[in-house]
This record gives structure tokens, C-alpha cells and sequence, in this order.
């Protein structure tokens, strides 16, 4: 009966471990898509509207908007740009949208070794199933570039993953992260 107890006490003990992994494998599903949807929007009134929203629904991300420097030469983004000729690189606006949403998920799959699911590397059937299910909440709430402000006030604002959002992103890391993303995107 005692092996029985601390059996059952052992599985108990490790299904929020595989749960919150599997919520977090989720999130990253959602995220990625909500970025690479948001990210293109190149007309200047919607992009000030979501920059807007997020900086009313996240309060702190007001000063999130950092111009950082691309080095064609290495494929990452520099860190010194207070002492470094910028002529030489390309320079790149990140609002407060995209930071926070790309902080997240970046964030969520260094969290292991293998930047599982979102490189899809060695990553378990479950972990997929739940990146996918988070792409595919996504893609079902999602009803065009015309609709955004309905998007962001009615589905993206009351996603689960919602609670998973930095708004203390430090600019150093920020861009240390990004160049993992730029890395593992630009692999051959």
C-alpha cells in the first residue's frame, strides 16, 4: 500500500511539470503565428493603433521600442551601437508589439536545449500537439489584417497565454535572444 501512495504522490507531483510544458509549447504555437501576422502590417495608422493597444493593455511596454543595428555581414544584430559607426548596418525598428511577442517566445523555447517545438528538433508527438493546437487556436480567431483591433480586443487579449507576457524586457537581452531566433532561422 506505501509503494502504492508514493506512486501515485510521484504522479501527482509531475503533472504540472508536463502540463505547464505543454501550455508552454502551446504558447509558442500562438505566439509565432500572432508575430508573423502582426509583424508584416506595413500601413502606418494600423501599426500606431496595435502599437496603442498594447501599450494600454501593458502599460510598461510604453518605452519598449528600441532601434537595433543588423550586421548583413555576421546575420545578428549588434550590441554596441554608442560607440560603433551605424553606416555600416542596417537599422531595424522594434515597437512595443513586437518586442513583447517576440521576447515571449523566443523566451519559451530557450527554455531547453533543443529549442523544441519551435525548430521542431527532437521534440516529443505532445509537445507538437500542443505547439500546432496553439497555431491552430490562432488561425481560428484570425480573420484578416482588416479585422486586427477586433483580434486584439476580443481573442489575443483573452488567450490563456496572455499571462505568460514581459513587459521588464531589458534591451541587452532582448537583443542576445534575437539573434538566437535570427541563428536558428538563418541555419543552412
Amino acid at each position: 500500500m506505501k509503494y502504492i501512495i508514493n506512486f501515485i504522490l510521484i504522479l501527482l507531483w509531475s503533472l504540472p511539470i508536463k502540463a505547464d510544458a505543454f501550455f508552454e509549447d502551446y504558447c509558442i504555437g500562438y505566439f509565432e503565428e500572432v508575430y508573423w501576422v502582426l509583424d508584416p502590417i506595413e500601413d502606418e495608422e494600423v501599426r500606431d493603433e496595435i502599437i496603442h493597444f498594447f501599450t494600454e493593455k501593458f502599460p510598461q511596454s510604453e518605452s519598449l521600442n528600441f532601434n537595433l543595428y543588423y550586421n548583413t555581414s555576421t546575420r545578428q544584430f549588434i550590441f554596441d551601437d554608442q560607440n560603433t559607426d551605424l553606416s555600416q548596418f542596417i537599422e531595424v525598428n522594434y515597437p512595443n508589439f513586437e518586442i513583447l511577442l517576440l521576447d515571449t517566445y523566443i523566451s519559451l523555447f530557450t527554455q531547453g536545449d533543443n529549442y523544441c517545438p519551435a525548430f521542431w528538433n527532437d521534440c516529443s508527438e505532445e509537445s507538437l500537439d500542443s505547439f500546432f493546437s496553439g497555431a491552430k487556436e490562432f488561425s481560428d480567431t484570425w480573420r484578416g489584417e482588416e479585422n486586427v483591433f477586433s483580434f486584439l480586443e476580443n481573442d489575443f487579449i483573452n488567450n490563456q497565454c496572455i499571462s505568460l507576457l514581459n513587459t521588464d524586457i531589458d534591451r541587452t537581452q532582448f537583443i542576445a535572444d534575437l539573434n538566437i531566433l535570427i541563428k536558428e532561422l538563418t541555419k543552412n
